[in-house]
């Protein structure tokens, strides 16, 4: 890592500006001194000017006017490119410490998803993609404010803090989070195992600071269930990282095992991941034939991924929202094109493009774009997102207990235990964002663990049984707040129990 020498003020940016604003006066007044034949001037004097503060803006418009003036009545020949470079680089001759800031700017005038990442940014992006590290326990999508919680794992210092799905971090450290890369903002907040970190949180028209202690966070990819007695599989895909295709090999095992082939796969704010996972996806499900197609800047690097798969087993429904982004939006086209099943939802995020990391070794890397994605019938993805076949919305509304199955507070619910109440404490814990599945009537070791987690995280003595005080807290939590409607996992639900699914395919 480079270090900035003494003197050069609070930040690099700052520095650069000083030093840039110092090149293009002297520039400028050489430019503008001899406007006529400089045999003419030998005897002029330089009028006394004000000193003043140049701003970022101004030093900018003076960069662009002094190439302008070099480049209509400069004698020799020259380029736009060559002055550019050989300034830049006669400036990092002499400056070294600016390169950082130089690789920012640079990366940073391309599109939003490309950046210059410091070697501890640059560690802590390999990091997330693991599915091991020091962290809070969350997923997380960037907004305009900041970043965007998407889901809370159980027992992790998230959840131990009182963050919930819905929130937006706004600030870490008193860093503002609005604009930032996402990986940027991952590496602000991990951090070494047992410290401490501050986080400024929005939620609704509110904000609060947590500080939440950082753990070793084992990141699950999802979860899978029978449900509707056993007619319907149900996958929930977190991302596509690690140990994705592990998961989906034992849900087809045990969907296979019970005879199931309608499969509901939920990539609702699923942030994407890894291009070897969504091929490994599309080898289940997809059609043998194209999957995906890789639009480079060279075509003779364009590459087209294949399914080998011999035979279509399952109807899909694939659920989406506005927040399901990249590699959960190619599988998404990929079951549209190929009409393996329909998309339910909303229209997905939009980011159509692959990035590849390049480790610059002493100094970080870079996240660069490299390639556009295409759907097999090579329709476009990116800035259009994949419309769905069903539009659904899932509302946020004001709790109110009407909306939900009637809590009876006439007996104490533990693991074997069946029946209605169960669905209600289930389903109150599902909202709540705790680790559930799908609400079923039947208090299982995953429902226990739940209440658990719920007892811990409101202060309750924590023994995974469902007693009158926990019904009453899980009502008292959830008045006055607001919940997420479930619409969008019902309509598909409803489609397949009706038999009906491929009267929602596109006319061919």
């Amino acid at each position: 890592m480079i270090k900035l020498k003494k003197g050069c003020g609070n930040t690099m940016k700052n520095c650069a500006k000083k030093y840039i604003s110092l090149f293009l006066a002297i520039v400028c007044s050489f430019c503008f001194a001899f406007s006529v034949p400089v045999f003419a001037n030998e005897n002029a004097q330089a009028t006394p000017q004000t000193e003043q503060a140049m701003t970022g803006d101004e030093a900018a418009k003076y960069l662009d006017a002094a190439v302008l003036l070099i480049m209509s009545r400069y004698k020799f020949d020259t380029s736009r490119e060559s002055i550019y470079k050989d300034t830049l680089r006669t400036l990092l001759k002499e400056h070294p410490e600016l390169l950082e800031t130089v690789l920012e700017s640079m990366f940073g005038s391309l599109d939003k998803y490309s950046t210059y990442y410091t070697q501890e940014e640059l560690d802590s992006f390999f990091n997330a993609v693991s599915s091991e590290f020091c962290g809070i326990g969350v997923i997380i999508t960037t907004v305009d404010e900041g970043l965007f919680v998407t889901k809370v794992y159980d027992n992790s210092p998230a959840k131990i803090a009182g963050l919930m799905i819905g929130d937006i971090i706004i600030k870490v450290d008193d860093i503002s989070l609005a604009g930032v890369d996402v990986s940027v903002a991952q590496s602000k907040i991990q951090g070494p195992e047992d410290t401490a970190v501050n986080l400024t949180i929005k939620r609704g028209d509110s904000c609060f600071e947590i500080n939440p202690i950082r753990k070793k966070v084992i990141i699950e990819p999802g979860f899978y269930q029978a449900i509707e007695n056993d007619t319907i599989g149900y996958i929930s895909l977190s991302d596509f990282y690690d140990h994705t295709n592990d998961m989906i090999n034992a849900a087809l095992e045990s969907f296979d095992s019970k005879g199931i082939k309608d499969i509901i796969i939920d990539l609702r704010n699923n942030p994407g991941g890894s291009l070897k996972v969504l091929v490994e996806m599309c080898n289940h499900f997809i059609p043998a034939g194209p999957v995906i197609h890789l639009d480079y800047k060279n075509p003779f690097n364009n590459y087209t991924f294949y399914s080998e798969n011999p035979e279509v087993k399952y109807n899909l429904a694939v659920l989406v929202n506005g927040n399901s982004a990249s590699a959960s939006e190619a599988f998404a086209a990929a079951v549209k094109d190929t009409r393996v099943g329909i998309i339910v939802g909303e229209n997905t995020f939009g980011k159509g493009t692959m990035q590849n990391v390049v480790d610059f070794k002493v100094i970080g890397g870079v996240k660069i774009t490299e390639a556009e994605f295409l759907s097999p019938n090579r329709n476009k993805i990116n800035e259009i997102g994949v419309a769905p076949d069903v539009e659904v919305e899932d509302k946020v509304v004001e709790y109110h207990h009407s909306n939900f199955e009637k809590i009876t507070y006439d007996r104490v619910m533990k693991p074997g235990d069946t029946g209605k109440d169960v669905f209600a404490v289930e389903e109150r814990l599902y909202y709540l964002g705790f680790e559930i599945g799908v609400p079923d009537e039947v208090f299982d070791e995953k429902t226990a663990e739940a209440v658990f987690n719920f007892q811990k995280y409101t202060d309750l003595y924590p023994y995974g049984q469902a007693d009158i005080t926990t019904q009453l807290k899980l009502e008292e939590v959830l008045n006055g707040g607001k919940v997420t409607e479930n619409n969008t996992f019902k309509k598909a639900v409803e489609i397949f129990k009706s038999g009906t699914w491929k009267n929602y395919l596109p006319r061919e």
